[in-house]
């Protein structure tokens, strides 16, 4: 017999992990890009590469460093979040945050420009020129937080190494579906892996969606 619930709460930690660090991810990155992207100091094309190398960080290594940060022989072992959602939020977020930020400082590099010298002429501040920023295409910014929470959603080693599949608690999709297919619970397994084969599609498609409109 199906647990409903235990998939009910499996999906339900996926998507509240993934959303807060989709939210905290965008949040900065959109700071960050901004800066990066609309001035010029030293080392920048250097910021600008590293952000794009951390882009490809394999998932357990994300895991592994926040593992030893928040791990009790850690630094921040103190705060006692290990094998929580907090942990895995955190390594969800060292995942996407590179990408996303990668992605706004690439937009704001080709928008900015064309409306620098309009913008000066007219006096506007730092603020007003975020503001314009953020207000024109909103689609792009729709599309990069679709694309970190695609990324943050299907993830599995860090969330794993850091959140330990625990029942009730840090027990995601991605992890259920690995443990109920080693169990041989395969219809479980397939239940959550078409709920996550959905989620991704309705990405993909909302992604190819707004950059067409």
């Amino acid at each position: 017999m199906i647990d409903i619930s235990r998939i009910v709460e499996a999906i339900t930690i996926s998507l509240h992990v993934s959303f807060v660090s989709t939210l905290f991810a965008f949040l900065i990155s959109v700071f960050l890009g901004y800066l990066i992207g609309t001035n010029h100091f030293f080392l920048k094309k250097f910021f600008v590469s590293l952000l794009g190398s951390l882009t490809s960080i394999p998932p357990v290594c994300a895991g592994l460093i926040v593992y030893l940060i928040i791990s009790r022989s850690g630094p921040l072992g103190w705060m006692e979040i290990l094998y929580t959602p907090s942990a895995m939020i955190i390594a969800q977020f060292i995942i996407i945050f590179p990408i996303m930020t990668t992605l706004i400082v690439n937009y704001m590099e080709s928008e900015y420009p064309q409306i620098k010298e309009e913008l000066i002429s007219y006096g506007a501040s730092k603020k007003d020129t975020l503001l314009l920023l953020l207000s024109n295409q909103k689609n792009i910014y729709l599309t990069v937080i679709l694309i970190g929470f695609g990324r943050a959603i299907s993830e599995y080693g860090a969330a794993a190494i850091v959140g330990g599949s625990i029942d009730h608690l840090t027990r995601n999709m991605t992890s259920m579906i690995a443990l109920e297919t080693a169990k041989g619970n395969i219809l479980i397994a397939i239940i959550l892996g078409g709920f996550l084969i959905s989620i991704s599609l309705l990405i993909s498609f909302s992604i190819n969606y707004f950059n067409k409109k």
